[in-house]
């Protein structure tokens, strides 16, 4: 087979595209016939048998899938896997990871593998995947019409690793600091699996070739791979998945189909917006899925996938994976290469051609947008004296008698946004406090509905405090916090959302709290609240999470050993701190979801936490809450916010004795973030 010609703009974007960050794409090799696939499934059967007969299931359904430029090659002929990899290395991807079938020491389709090895063709890096399911006649590995059994022993096991060895001294095969990358495909079908493991790992030393690198996939199994003795797992998709179901969308033309049809948007921002697990992931792609040629009338079909959403998602992962891990463990993977049987590959059809692959190339180019900055506090405070200030429209209340009380002065800043319905609420919590020494300051951030009026109304009536009311238009609530800081006054600071409410005695808490500690900065446990303002108890994914993660920051010898974690104070109107703080911090961050988060981070740099652990702020869950939809900036928010804390960490308090230094980083380390410590602790721990 001629190897097909290369467009000059496809070399230049896959030459050094994304250097650091590693693609691997899953690589099948049933694309030549061999004498059980003969027998079970009839003369001369490979993958493409199936992808040829599909047809589609409903009007509009892709199927069938007709290769491009490739052909329906037979990987018997070396110039086809020549191709393969001289298409994948021009657009940035830097490997295949072959599935390797082992079945106690039978192995089938591994002539490509051992064709590539021979020959040394092609001059590609590559690692193997050992793909352990049964083999069965359904195309799933589920335990029906066995065909052929994994059947697990010690013995076996040793046989199997001793038979990778020498793959593994291959100078393509791709290592992860010189360990030889290995993928196993269901951990769970192994018993006693970190025995197992543990054998591996020791065969391969006592034979000279070193460590392994051992990544388990999340396929049927969703452990922690590292208590069994994997360095890291890889996602595989669709395994697992949630995806929305669109069936009801389809005019069906087969009326025997009984599959599923699913949402593949639904799908890239449910993984997306997984929360990071608590040991090293490989994320992985899906460029599509669609396993009609294998499962005509019962597949699952993901419709609504194109090269731009795949290009999108991919930039993202890339993104994340840069800021998550360091050096060779920046790898992704994608599902798969040439999976077609799966309507699941990369390698160019007749209806996309090479789109898929250019946006792997684009993804990887694309520059990483800017982390936004916090603001120093001399910018913030000039700003009510700017012109800029003095533009936006300033309202003081009619008749606003002095603050009672005595005692530290707080300023209270509110950042509102379309809240009519919740605003008064929530001054209203802040009037009866049990302290009275409160200065008022509401921003409101250019309100589409009436928010502004009933602000305005609320100034002019209130005769117990001064209430100040700004309009600006609309950019953000941290820069509508920052605004009401640089016309705060009094030494403390309280902040508040405008549809959030205050318990009557919270002012006074935390200022008890915060001198008991000696702390500059407060925050309390969350109540949550419905629409109506009753109490959320149960039932509901904010409640339960907070409610555990509480539970383990009391725990932990410190607030900052789960603040690193995720942000359980919850919230910016949770937030009670010396105006001092903001001398060494600045103000908010222009994150759209997380400046809270990085605020308080920054906050531990240079002073204690007092956390409450009564709750003492209501918290209202409802369909307008401006985090409603914003789950896929805050995930990569998130990456960006750690990222910034943990490289100045060396100098952070926490790391200034021994003991809190390696407990909190052991901590970190077990909690998947080590990826951002990486580079940033090694020479503090080590002068000591």
């Amino acid at each position: 087979m001629a190897q097909q010609g290369l467009d000059a703009d496809d070399a230049a974007r896959g030459a050094g595209a994304g250097a650091d960050v590693r693609v691997i794409a899953f690589y099948l090799s049933q694309f030549h016939p061999i004498p059980e696939s003969d027998r079970w499934w009839g003369e001369g059967f490979t993958e493409w048998t199936n992808v040829r007969k599909a047809r589609p299931n409903f009007l509009g359904h892709y199927q069938p899938h007709v290769p491009g430029e490739l052909g329906y090659y037979d990987l018997r002929d070396a110039d086809a896997q020549d191709a393969q990899a001289t298409l994948a290395r021009a657009h940035g991807i830097h490997g295949f990871c072959y599935y390797y079938y082992w079945f106690n020491g039978q192995r089938l389709l591994e002539r490509p593998l051992e064709a590539m090895l021979d020959s040394g063709r092609p001059d590609f890096p590559f690692c193997l995947c050992w793909a352990n399911e049964n083999w069965t006649r359904r195309w799933d590995g589920l335990d029906q019409e066995i065909l052929l059994a994994q059947r697990y022993s010690r013995e076996d096991s040793l046989a199997f690793i001793r038979d990778l060895l020498p793959v593994f001294a291959d100078r393509r095969y791709i290592r992860v600091d010189g360990r030889p990358l290995l993928v196993i495909y269901k951990p769970d079908a192994i018993p006693d699996l970190a025995a197992t493991v543990a054998l591996w790992r020791d065969e391969a030393r006592q034979a000279g070739s070193g460590e392994l690198y051992l990544a388990a996939a999340l396929a049927s199994w969703q452990d922690n791979p590292t208590t069994f003795g994997f360095d890291a797992a890889v996602e595989f998709p669709p395994h697992g998945h949630a995806a929305t179901s669109v069936a009801y969308s389809c005019d069906f033309i087969n009326p025997d189909f009984a599959g599923r049809v699913v949402s593949y948007r639904s799908y890239v921002a449910q993984l997306l917006t997984r929360p990071r697990p608590d040991f090293k992931l490989f994320r992985t792609l899906l460029p599509a899925w669609d396993n009609t040629p294998n499962r005509q009338n019962t597949g699952t079909i993901f419709v609504g996938s194109s090269p731009e959403i795949f290009g999108w998602w991919l930039e993202r992962v890339v993104r994340q994976t840069r800021l998550r891990l360091q050096g060779d463990e920046r790898l992704v993977f994608i599902n798969a290469w040439n999976e077609w049987g799966e309507g699941c590959h990369l390698e160019p059809d007749l209806r996309c051609g090479r789109q898929y692959l250019q946006a792997i190339s684009a993804a990887l180019a694309a520059a990483p947008p800017s982390t936004p900055e916090r603001p120093p506090w001399d910018v913030v405070r000039a700003r009510a004296n700017s012109g800029a200030a003095s533009a936006r429209t300033v309202r003081l209340p009619a008749a606003a008698a002095p603050a009672v009380g005595c005692g530290t002065r707080v300023s209270v800043v509110m950042a509102a946004y379309n809240h009519e319905r919740f605003v008064r609420a929530s001054l209203d919590s802040i009037i009866a406090q049990t302290y009275a020494n409160l200065e008022i300051i509401v921003v409101d951030d250019g309100s589409s509905d009436a928010t502004g009026d009933v602000l305005d109304d609320y100034a002019a009536r209130c005769t117990t405090h001064q209430v100040t009311v700004v309009h600006q238009p609309n950019v953000g609530a941290p820069d509508a916090f920052n605004h009401g800081l640089s016309l705060a006054h009094g030494d403390v600071i309280a902040l508040a959302n405008s549809d959030d409410r205050y318990t009557p005695a919270r002012i006074e808490t935390m200022l008890a709290a915060m001198q008991a500690a000696d702390a500059g900065f407060a925050f309390s446990d969350v109540r949550f609240i419905d629409f109506e303002g009753a109490e959320i108890v149960s039932d509901h994914e904010y409640v339960e999470q907070l409610r555990y993660t509480v539970g383990e920051a009391l725990r932990a010898p410190d607030p900052l050993f789960m603040l690193v974690r995720c942000n359980f104070a919850m919230t910016t109107g949770n937030f009670v701190f010396r105006r001092e703080l903001l001398e060494h911090i600045g103000g908010f961050s222009a994150f759209r979801v997380c400046h809270d988060w990085d605020f308080i981070l920054a906050a531990t740099y240079h002073t204690r936490l007092a956390f409450v652990d009564r709750p003492q702020y209501e918290f209202r869950l409802h369909g307008k809450n401006t985090f409603g939809g914003l789950r896929l900036r805050g995930n990569h928010e998130s990456d960006e916010v750690l990222v910034r804390f943990f490289a100045g960490v060396a100098r952070h308090p926490i790391m200034r004795e021994r003991a809190s230094a390696d407990a909190f980083l052991a901590h970190c380390r077990s909690n998947g973030l080590a990826g951002y410590l990486s580079g940033n602790v090694a020479p503090r721990v080590s002068s000591r």
